[in-house]
């Protein structure tokens, strides 16, 4: 049998094979549950740039606790080999799911979605970026919760560092953004896009984006507009395909500006509510260049069916740093001069035209009596009643609530839009006057995932801030407005909640079994240290001697505590000396008289 790595993490069966690391089911001797063990292939295991990468992988997904992250427990190197051991979920990937079910139930995919988006925005809130957000890397488990997996290039959204050569990028072609993929800088918007590309997979079955190379599947996230999910599959509704379009703009300031934002729209449209995504401009229509690619997805082949819940179907790899400027001005070139020819062509005809016709130009135009009224539902009600004036027409002004419009927002109009009135016409506006007041309830003390299935349901929009506090990690510990206050429906709730203590007390474990002691730092938000042993006689073999830190010191939460472990008490060798005594018997005879 092979030696455990770090003497701790026994392999019982491998699981899965990826780009940079083999998978292994193992078993934690020490606490004796078994754990995913991930080991970077030994030919990578020289190369500090994928050792860094290993590590990164340890260190950011280390220190991010949530439901939908997959927990890693520990790193290290035996043998010349790094490891990272991680929870063990049974099931499959996201990409095993998509082939082998294709497009999936419209409620389903929203619902993965919003889970990978708070496994996200969690993340982005502690400034880590993942950039690798793919089918592959979201996990399914076989009670069908949601786990994202492998931080192996993800950074902070602050540091300028990076694991490839100069003039690359690292991250999978199909779901990359723009902005990572001509090299700028990132920050969460960029994993909104990759979310909104899983998204459209999952509705659609195929990817909106694929090519021969990383780098042409590279250059059409840059330039090339994806068909709209209606042209695939035209029962999607339209409200999710609202929310798709949000996620994939070219431009991240049209994007959510959070992970949490699309995922509070995806709740909404799992609720049948409007979602904010229906309120901008929807998908930009697809072009003849769009229409070819299209036909290029179509022929692609779908992801490899996988078994394995580990194994990644697209590939992260070194992609060149695309660069779209010259290919726009050779496009731009031939589009300038058809332009100019064509304005050449009506020149001349205009001139032929104003030859033959004499003075036509200069002919006084007809009175005009009649006009197309314009469209100004969704304007504010100052822009219609100015448009309204500029056509020669009056107003009257009718006003309701509306929970899905901001107040003062033109919510309908009579006559139609486009329809021929003439100058001096009334039109009737119906305005917004606001959403109807809700009641806010309480959610002080109540875990945020707890707090957002109380507000979201009630239409109101969630904004977090995370302080240290005595209250557990996730506990709300103050809102505005308060519980019981009226607000609009569709406003914000400010929600102030504990990232837990800045520092955690050491727990007195001395006495207890090494496997319970592990248990007991654990629950305090420690991990177990070195452990090292030596005799005792008043403790029992296998028990804690002592600690370091101390039991009541203060550390800072997730720190090691290293442990004294009793090898029982130190044996003693007696040797033992065979006396012989000699015992002599006087006997006596006793004479009595007769």
């Amino acid at each position: 049998m092979a030696q455990p790595y770090g003497s701790r993490y026994e392999i019982v069966d491998k699981i899965a094979r990826g780009g940079m690391a083999d998978v292994f089911r193992a078993r934690d001797l020490l606490l004796d549950r078994p754990v995913a063990l991930k080991v970077l292939f030994p030919e990578l295991s020289t190369s500090e740039a994928f050792v860094e990468r290993f590590r990164r992988e340890a260190t950011a997904a280390a220190n991010l606790s949530h439901p939908n992250i997959v927990s890693v427990y520990d790193w290290g190197r035996s043998d010349n080999a790094y490891f990272i051991v991680m929870e063990l979920i049974d099931g499959e990937t996201l990409a095993s799911l998509i082939a082998r079910r294709g497009p999936l139930e419209f409620d389903y995919a929203a619902a993965i979605a919003a889970d990978v988006a708070s496994a996200l925005n969690y993340a982005h809130r502690h400034g880590v970026v993942h950039r690798d957000v793919k089918p592959g890397n979201v996990l399914i488990a076989e009670d069908g919760h949601i786990k994202v997996a492998d931080f192996g290039i993800a950074r902070a959204q602050t540091s300028n560092e990076d694991l490839t050569q100069t003039g690359s990028v690292m991250g999978t072609a199909t779901y990359i953004s723009p902005e990572q993929a001509e090299g700028k800088s990132l920050d969460g918007r960029s994993d909104v896009y990759s979310l909104g590309i899983v998204l459209y997979e999952m509705l659609s079955g195929v990817p909106p984006f694929t090519g021969d190379s990383t780098v042409s599947v590279a250059l059409k996230q840059v330039n090339e507009r994806a068909a709209t999910l209606a042209s695939l599959r035209p029962d999607v509704p339209k409200p999710l395909g609202d929310i798709v379009a949000k996620a994939m703009r070219k431009n991240p300031a049209e994007r959510y500006e959070s992970a949490q934002d699309l995922r509070s729209d995806l709740l909404r449209y799992i609720q049948r509510r409007p979602v904010e995504a229906s309120r901008a401009a929807v998908m930009e229509p697809v072009g003849s260049d769009t229409t070819r690619m299209m036909a290029e997805v179509s022929s692609a082949p779908s992801s490899a069916s996988t078994q394995s819940i580990l194994a990644v179907g697209s590939p992260t790899s070194a992609i060149p740093v695309v660069s779209p400027e010259r290919q726009r001005k050779s496009d731009n070139r031939g589009t300038i001069i058809a332009i100019i020819a064509a304005v050449l062509v009506l020149a001349a005809f205009f001139g032929i035209y104003a030859l033959v016709k004499g003075n036509v130009f200069s002919s006084p135009k007809p009175v005009v009596t009649t006009v197309a009224l314009s469209n100004y539902v969704g304007d504010t009600l100052p822009t219609a009643t100015s448009g309204l004036t500029s056509q020669g027409l009056t107003y009257k002004v009718t006003y309701k609530t509306s929970n899905s419009a901001a107040q003062g927002t033109v919510l309908a109009q009579v006559p139609a839009a486009g329809t021929s009135v003439t100058k001096g016409s009334l039109v009737n506006l119906t305005v917004s006057s606001g959403a109807a007041q809700v009641a806010v309830p309480n959610v002080v003390n109540q875990t945020i995932g707890n707090a957002e299935s109380l507000l979201v349901p009630l239409g109101f929009s969630i904004s977090t801030n995370y302080v240290n506090a005595p209250q557990p990690n996730g506990t709300v510990i103050k809102q505005s407005p308060s519980g019981g206050a009226n607000a609009p429906k569709g406003s914000t709730i400010t929600l102030t909640v504990s990232n837990g203590p800045a520092t955690v007390s050491v727990p007195n474990v001395i006495g207890q079994p090494l496997a319970q002691a592990a248990n007991t730092l654990g629950n305090s938000g420690l991990q177990l240290g070195n452990t090292s042993y030596q005799n005792s006689d008043t403790v029992p073999n296998g028990s804690v001697i002592s600690t370091n830190p101390a039991p009541g010191a203060q550390v800072a939460p997730n720190s090691s505590v290293d442990v004294v472990v009793s090898q029982g008490a130190a044996t003693t060798t007696t040797t033992s000396t065979s006396t012989t005594t000699s015992t002599s018997t006087t006997s006596t005879t006793s004479v009595i008289p007769g």
